[in-house]
């Protein structure tokens, strides 16, 4: 099964996993099943109610990371379901979903660099482990094309002939090279 989310709402949701240690697919399944175990638990007035709370604990959350993604000033809430958008139409751009967006820096890392950095702190790791251990240090901005970093990048630049030296790949894991 396969849903469609908007680009902002994936965002947050893989903020939302990253804080319960989870990935983003298996919280979205975490979650449908709460839905669906307590809508099979029958119409007591206690499960609305918790649902109720659990869902503004959630919007809260939202609402805070949100907030803090960048902006001093929180931003409006995304719409829901069929309310009406205002302001001019948001592009249409479409967003890899294993693209993880990292917090701009003050100065330039190079991202050959900021991998050497993780893989030395951490050792051997996939691509896309990778880039969310990168995206967290919050240390790297894509210098150019704005692009979010994401697996393809991190595999790229270990197969770029000008850094292969530096980097191995053993298993689906990308380590230092010795």
């Amino acid at each position: 099964m396969s849903i469609r989310l908007d680009p902002r709402r994936v965002g947050t949701l893989k903020q939302l996993a990253a804080d319960a240690g989870v990935r983003p697919g298996d919280l979205v399944r975490q979650w449908v099943e709460e839905r669906i175990d307590a809508a099979r638990g029958g119409s007591s007035a206690e499960a609305p109610a918790n649902l109720a709370a659990q869902l503004e604990q959630l919007a809260a959350r939202v609402a805070k990371l949100e907030a803090g993604a960048g902006d001093t000033a929180p931003k409006a809430p995304a719409p829901v379901g069929d309310e009406p958008v205002e302001g001019p139409p948001a592009e249409t751009k479409r967003v890899r979903s294993n693209a993880v967006a990292a917090a701009p820096a003050t100065q330039r890392v190079a991202l050959h660099d900021e991998m050497i950095e993780v893989l030395r702190e951490r050792g051997p790791m996939s691509a896309a482990e990778l880039a969310g251990a990168i995206a967290e240090r919050g240390r790297y901005a894509p210098p150019r094309s704005g692009k979010p970093l994401d697996a393809a990048m991190v595999s790229q630049r270990v197969s770029n002939p000008t850094y292969r030296s530096r980097f191995v790949r053993s298993d689906g894991r990308i380590g230092l090279a010795e």
